[in-house]
């Protein structure tokens, strides 16, 4: 390992924060080299087996007035060098543009437009299940346009906002035309993991701004920041990225330093007021222990107030590590009773009453006996989820999804946590490692 001051970085360096082989990680933008000065590191260790390209020269004296300068030309890339084995760092590619993924030009259709149509349901189980392959295509289209997004956001800023657009505008068009929406748990096999945190806070944060009476125009541009919220994060390291709570405070300062790359990519964007201030301001709190400006109340945007709460909850519910992770029952009484100083009152008690005590993946404890998951909320009867209840004489393919409004006799007795299922109904009910929630509307479109 050789320490090397930040200003011979280079893109193809393998560098590490400590003088340990096999740490570290491998340097794949300007914007990462950036961040060390940013978050005040002045060196760095270096791992030459490792890296793709030797360091930058040593910076030579000033040259006296009758000296040479010093050549333009790169050093030479070491032969035969690579990245080798330990942590693998993999960027997000940047093609100028990725065919049949809606980079065409011409008129662009949502996820939530582009629906085939479907013949009338058999019965209440074929209409359950056209209902959550609805969801899950829906989350797909959103997921693949997403990514779609993050790997044009920089070489084709305007194109990849228009993505977004597209796909948030479809998403609001449903929640307004739709008076039956809830707020439907999916599977985990539903899009992509790394899709999963921007679609779930645009999702809740639409239903937000939707249940605070927001008009249309600002509920639109809450979703758009939401889903752009944390574009930045690309421009760091894989192994920083889940790095918030570090213990180590230049981690902290790196990980924090996204905010920073994700305002300049939606500048570059040309995102509008609300969505921009959501960018730069999700992580900022109601009493100014946030950042990156630590500003308090009425300073942070209404839009980037709302943002910020739901940016909080889905990170309670899916954090970098999914050992960790609260059940969305016990996020939800974090969120209120720990830190509602930190959030926008009105915001909190709407989200409360939207989410409900037992959101989508809470496991419940029911009156009768029998365990059951709470897989949907209705904004407008949220203390009644729909619930899959664990019953060993259906199979959980062919199992009715109960709404206990329309069950008085049933009552949820407590919340409890996954592990604390018996087995056979911990297998049947199979509580979600991480919480993925879509909107669920009933479809009025039949061929």
């Amino acid at each position: 390992m050789e320490r090397i001051a930040v200003e011979r970085l280079r893109v193809g360096l393998w560098v590490s924060m400590e003088n340990v082989p096999g740490t570290g990680f491998l340097l794949r933008s300007e914007a990462q080299i950036a961040t060390f000065a940013q978050v005040g590191v002045s060196h760095v260790w270096h791992e030459p087996a490792r890296s793709e390209v030797a360091p930058l020269p040593e910076p030579e004296p000033a040259p006296d007035p009758v000296g040479t300068s010093m050549p333009d030309d790169d050093p030479p890339a070491l032969p035969g060098a690579a990245s080798g084995g330990g942590i693998e760092i993999v960027a997000v590619p940047e093609p100028d543009r990725i065919e049949g993924e809606g980079l065409a030009h011409g008129p662009r259709v949502s996820g939530f437009d582009d629906e085939p149509a479907t013949a009338p349901p058999t019965d209440a189980l074929d209409a359950q299940r056209q209902s959550l392959d609805r969801c899950e295509r829906r989350f797909s289209a959103v997921s693949k346009a997403f990514r779609n997004v993050l790997q044009n956001v920089r070489a084709q800023p305007e194109e990849a906002r228009a993505i977004a657009e597209t796909e948030v505008g479809g998403m609001v068009r449903a929640v307004q035309q739709e008076q039956d929406v809830a707020i439907r748990l999916l599977s985990e096999k539903s899009g992509q993991e790394t899709a999963l945190h921007a679609i779930n806070v645009s999702v809740l944060s639409v239903l937000l701004g939707r249940a605070m009476g927001l008009d249309g125009e600002l509920v639109e541009a809450i979703g758009l920041g939401a889903l752009l919220h944390d574009v930045g994060k690309i421009e760091l390291p894989d192994v920083m990225r889940g790095k918030a709570d570090s213990p180590n405070p230049t981690e902290r300062r790196m990980f924090q330093s996204h905010v920073e790359h994700s305002r300049t990519l939606a500048e570059r964007m040309g995102l509008g007021e609300a969505a921009a201030a959501i960018v730069a301001q999700h992580h900022e709190a109601s009493d100014g222990s946030g950042y990156p400006q630590a500003l308090k109340g009425e300073a942070i945007h209404p839009a980037a107030r709302v943002v910020a709460l739901v940016n909080h909850y889905d990170n309670l519910c899916n954090p970098p590590n999914p050992i960790h992770a609260l059940t969305p029952h016990d996020a939800i009484a974090a969120v209120y009773r720990k830190t509602k100083e930190k959030f926008d009152p009105a915001a909190l008690n709407a989200f409360v009453r939207m989410m409900g005590i037992y959101p989508p993946g809470s496991v419940l404890h029911l009156s009768d006996g029998r365990f059951a998951l709470s897989v949907a909320v209705d904004p407008a009867n949220a203390m009644k989820p729909k619930v899959l209840i664990h019953d060993p004489a259906v199979r959980p393919e062919d199992a009715l999804i109960v709404p206990l409004a329309e069950h008085p006799e049933l009552s949820i007795q407590r919340a409890i946590k996954p592990m604390a299922l018996p087995r056979a109904a911990f297998d049947y009910l199979q509580p979600r490692k991480r919480t993925s929630f879509f909107i669920e509307s009933r479809s009025r479109r039949f061929g």
